[in-house]
């Protein structure tokens, strides 16, 4: 067992080296490179800009959780090879910083800050759903930030759609609980 391992063990790291040599001839310092740095500040800096900052606990935990969230499904795609990432922040654990770390979570905090429940938030939820499903998600593929092997935009929607509720159930519940952080 453990030789096959090390035989698998092997082959991570000459994919590894493969992909970091493509990252930095084709990536680093590129101007697709600066433009994901400079998206993802601006995106945080927008939030920052938007959200009271008597909200911020609640918002950035529920962001936080999406960022858990997206960073592990994005994760499990990539592995099966369902998506890649011809354009990355960085080449170690080939994600998308870009979406995992700023384009989503900030779009869902935005979203639930403004519409945080009933029917403002369902039909808020469809549009940003479809908005990062049926345009975002193209348009990433058209500038090479991202490449579909075998996926659906329309799993994409599902699972923006129904994950969005699943994390805004949890932070509500948190969040409703009596002394939700030990006082010190």
């Amino acid at each position: 067992m453990i030789e096959q391992y090390d035989k698998v063990h092997s082959e991570l790291l000459k994919a590894s080296k493969l992909n970091i040599d493509y990252w930095l001839e084709y990536n680093f310092l590129t101007l697709k490179w600066w433009v994901i740095v400079a998206a993802m500040i601006l995106l945080w800096l927008v939030f920052l800009k938007l959200v009271k900052r008597d909200d911020l606990p609640k918002i950035l935990f529920f962001g936080l959780v999406w960022i858990i969230v997206a960073a592990n499904l994005d994760g499990f795609g990539f592995e099966l090879g369902l998506w890649g990432y011809p354009t990355e922040l960085l080449p170690i654990y080939p994600k998308a910083y870009l979406f995992d770390y700023a384009m989503i979570p900030v779009s869902y905090m935005l979203l639930y800050y403004y519409f945080p429940r009933g029917k403002a938030f369902f039909i808020a939820n469809i549009v940003l759903a479809g908005g990062a499903s049926f345009i975002s998600e193209p348009f990433f593929r058209w500038l090479d930030y991202y490449k579909a092997y075998y996926w659906n935009p329309w799993w994409s929607f599902l699972i923006y759609f129904i994950v969005s509720y699943m994390i805004r159930w949890f932070v509500e519940r948190i969040f409703s609980q009596k002394n939700v952080l030990p006082e010190t």
